[in-house]
C-alpha cells in the first residue's frame, strides 16, 4: 500500500465508532430538555446522521484551471461534468453512488429540476446552463447545488465527492463559499498544477482549512504538458511549500487528469498507466477501504468537541450564576456589563478600520486603473498614429485602424484585466484574513472575559474564515459606432475634399479609439470596485452577527440565572441539580472524545 493511505486498524475505528456513537446519543438525551439548547441539539442529530450512514465526503479544491473537473472526468470514466475552460460560479456539485447516471439541479427558490436523458443533450451542456458563469452569470438562476448520481465503483463504499468552486480564482475567488462546503466534508484533495505554481493564496488556504479537516491528499495534474526535469523540479518545489503548513513531508501524486480522460475513453490500459491515474486510483482506493472509518470518526469527534465544549461553557456559566448568591450575580452581571462598552468600541472599531481598508484598496484600484489607461494609449492607440500618417485613403485607413485593434484590443485588456484583478485580490484577502483574527480575537475576549467573571474553565471556539470574492470585469468587443461603416466614408468622398476628409476621419478615430480605451479601463473599475464593497459589506455583516450571537448566548445564561433567583430556592435547586448533573456528563463524554484522540494517535 502506498503512502496516501495512513496505518489503521479494524479494532480500533470500532472502538472510535462506538464512543462517538455513545457521546452523540447521550449528548441528545441529555440536551433535549434543556433551556436554549435547540441549535445544539440540531447540530448534534446532524452529525449522528453523518456517522450512522457512514458517507465520506472528499472535498475536490484547486484553484481556477487546476483542472479539478477533469480529474472527477477521468475518475468517473466519462466526460460528465464542464471543463474549468470556462468560470463556474459559487455552485458546489455533489457526486455520489447511484446504479445509473443522474443529475439534479436544486434552486433556492423552486423545486430541482432532473437532467432529461431522452432529449439528446450530454449531461455537461446540460450542467453548463447553471454552473458556468457563461450559462448562469452571478448565479441569476438562483442554483443551490447540484447532484449527481454516478456508477463507479469506488463510489459504492458510500464515497461523496464535492466539486467545490475554484478557490483563489483571479476571475472569481469563491473561496467563502469552498470554506462553507468544507464543513460538510471528511478530508480534501488539493489539486495544483506547474502552470504557475503553488500560489501564496493557496498556501494560506491550506493553512485554514487543516483547522477544519484531519486528512487532505495533494495531486500535481498536467504533467503532461511538461518534461520530466520540469515536473520533478515543480514536485520538490511544490513540497518544499507544504512543509510549512503540514506537519510532515507530504506526499504528492503526479498525474495527467486529460490524458486519464482520454484513455478511460479510448480503453488504453497503456496511457491509463502512463497518466498517473491508475497509480492515483489505486491509493485513493486503498485508503477508502483501510482508512476512511478512522478519517471520518476522527473529522466527526472534532465538530462533537467543539459543539460540547460550547455548551458546556454555556452550562457552567448559568450553573454558576444560579448559585451565586442574587446580590453576587447581580455584581458579576453589572461587571460585565463594564465590560459592554469596551465590546462596543472594538466593534465600532473594526467597522472603522474596515471602511479605512476599503477606501484604501479603492485607491490602490484607481492607481492601477490608470497605469492600465496608460498603458492602453502606449500600446494600442500609438501605434495607430502611424495609419494616420502613412495611409491617405480613408476608407483602407479605418479598414487597417479596426483590424489592428480587432488583432490587440481583447488581448491586452484580458491580460491587463487579470493583472489588476490579481493584485487587488491579493490586498482585499490579506487585509480581510487579518480582521478576521481580530475579530476571533474579540470573540475570544468577551468568551473569556464571561468566564473570568464567573470563575469557570474556557476553551477557545473553532471559529469559520471569511474571505473576499469578486465579480469577473469584462471588456467590450464593440470596437465602433455606425459612422465607421464605410458606406459613410463614401457619402464623405462625394461631399468633401480629400483633404478635409482625411482630417475629419483621423479626428473621428482617434476619438473613437479613446473612447474605446476608456470605457473599458472603467470596466474593469466599476466590476472590481463592486466586488470589493460586496465583499467588505458582507465581511462586516458575518462579524456583526458572530459578535451579536456570542454576547446573545451570555446574556441568556445571565438572564435565565436571574430568573431563577426571582423563583427562590424552590426553583433554583431543581436548575442547580439538573445543570450541575449535565455539566458533569458533559465533562465526563468530553473526556471519552479525548481518550478516543489518544487511541487514534
Amino acid at each position: 500500500m502506498t503512502d496516501i493511505a495512513q496505518e489503521g486498524t479494524a479494532d480500533r475505528g470500532t472502538v472510535v465508532r462506538d464512543d462517538l456513537e455513545t457521546v452523540l446519543n447521550s449528548s441528545l438525551e441529555l440536551i433535549k430538555d434543556l433551556e436554549s439548547c435547540s441549535d445544539t441539539f440540531t447540530e448534534l442529530e446532524q452529525l449522528k446522521a453523518r456517522l450512522e450512514s457512514g458517507a465520506f465526503r472528499l472535498a475536490i479544491l484547486g484553484q481556477f484551471k487546476r483542472g479539478k473537473s477533469t480529474l472527477l472526468n477521468a475518475l468517473l470514466g466519462e466526460d460528465l461534468l464542464p471543463s474549468d475552460i470556462l468560470p463556474v460560479t459559487a455552485i458546489p456539485t455533489y457526486i455520489s453512488y447511484s446504479a445509473r447516471v443522474f443529475a439534479r439541479v436544486c434552486f433556492l427558490d423552486k423545486p430541482p429540476l432532473e437532467f432529461p436523458e431522452q432529449d439528446g443533450q450530454t449531461l455537461a451542456s446540460f450542467l453548463n446552463r447553471f454552473v458556468t458563469e457563461g450559462g448562469n452569470p452571478d448565479n441569476q438562476l438562483q442554483v443551490e447545488r447540484v447532484e449527481i448520481g454516478h456508477p463507479a465503483d469506488f463510489l459504492s463504499q458510500g464515497v461523496v465527492l464535492i466539486d467545490t468552486p475554484g478557490v483563489g480564482s483571479t476571475f472569481r475567488h469563491n473561496t467563502e463559499v469552498a470554506f462553507r462546503v468544507l464543513a460538510q466534508c471528511d478530508a480534501a484533495l488539493f489539486l495544483v498544477s506547474p502552470d504557475p505554481p503553488i500560489t501564496e493564496n493557496e498556501i494560506d488556504y491550506l493553512r485554514q482549512i487543516r483547522q477544519k479537516l484531519p486528512k487532505t491528499f495533494f495531486v500535481m495534474n498536467k504533467i503532461d504538458l511538461f518534461s520530466p526535469s520540469q515536473i520533478k523540479a515543480s514536485v520538490d518545489f511544490l513540497v518544499q511549500q507544504l512543509e510549512v503548513v503540514v506537519d510532515v513531508v507530504p506526499k504528492v501524486l503526479s498525474l495527467s487528469a486529460l490524458q486519464g480522460l482520454k484513455a478511460r475513453q479510448d480503453h488504453d490500459s497503456d496511457l491509463w498507466r502512463q497518466s498517473g491515474m491508475e497509480l492515483f486510483r489505486s491509493d485513493l482506493i486503498d485508503f477508502l477501504v483501510r482508512d476512511k472509518p478512522d478519517v471520518l470518526h476522527q473529522s466527526l469527534r472534532l465538530r462533537l468537541i467543539d459543539q460540547l465544549s460550547q455548551l458546556q461553557l454555556q452550562l457552567q456559566l448559568q450553573l454558576k450564576a444560579i448559585m451565586l448568591p442574587e446580590q453576587d450575580l447581580k455584581q458579576k452581571i453589572s461587571e460585565f456589563q463594564h465590560y459592554l462598552p469596551l465590546f462596543e468600541r472594538e466593534k465600532l472599531a473594526t467597522a472603522d478600520v474596515l471602511a479605512g481598508d476599503v477606501k484604501r484598496i479603492k485607491n490602490q484600484l484607481t492607481a492601477e486603473v490608470e497605469n492600465v489607461r496608460s498603458l492602453a494609449k502606449e500600446r494600442l492607440l500609438k501605434p495607430l498614429e502611424e495609419f494616420y500618417l502613412a495611409i491617405g485613403d480613408t476608407e483602407e485607413m479605418e479598414r487597417r485602424v479596426r483590424e489592428s485593434l480587432n488583432d490587440h484590443f481583447a488581448l491586452f485588456f484580458a491580460r491587463e484585466m487579470k493583472r489588476v484583478a490579481t493584485i487587488i485580490h491579493r490586498s482585499a484577502e490579506d487585509l480581510l484574513h487579518i480582521h478576521q483574527q481580530r475579530c476571533n480575537r474579540i470573540l475570544g475576549d468577551l468568551r473569556k472575559t464571561a468566564a473570568e467573571i464567573f470563575q469557570i474553565p474556557y476553551q477557545a471556539p473553532v471559529t469559520g474564515q471569511v474571505l473576499v470574492s469578486f465579480d469577473p470585469p469584462g471588456w467590450s468587443d464593440d470596437l465602433f459606432i455606425s459612422d465607421m461603416d464605410p458606406l459613410g466614408q463614401r457619402l464623405a468622398r462625394k461631399l468633401f475634399r480629400k483633404s478635409f476628409r482625411h482630417k475629419r476621419t483621423v479626428k473621428r478615430l482617434r476619438e473613437e479609439s479613446l473612447r474605446l480605451v476608456g470605457q473599458n479601463v472603467e470596466q474593469i473599475n466599476w466590476a472590481l470596485s463592486q466586488g470589493v464593497a460586496e465583499s467588505f459589506r458582507k465581511y462586516n455583516q458575518q462579524l456583526t452577527e458572530q459578535l451579536d450571537k456570542a454576547l446573545e448566548a451570555i446574556h441568556q445564561a445571565m438572564q435565565i440565572a436571574l430568573q431563577k433567583k426571582d423563583g427562590l430556592s424552590i426553583h433554583a435547586a431543581p436548575k442547580i441539580g439538573q445543570l450541575s448533573a449535565a455539566c458533569k456528563e458533559l465533562e465526563h463524554l468530553l473526556q471519552i472524545l479525548n481518550s478516543a484522540d489518544s487511541i487514534q494517535s
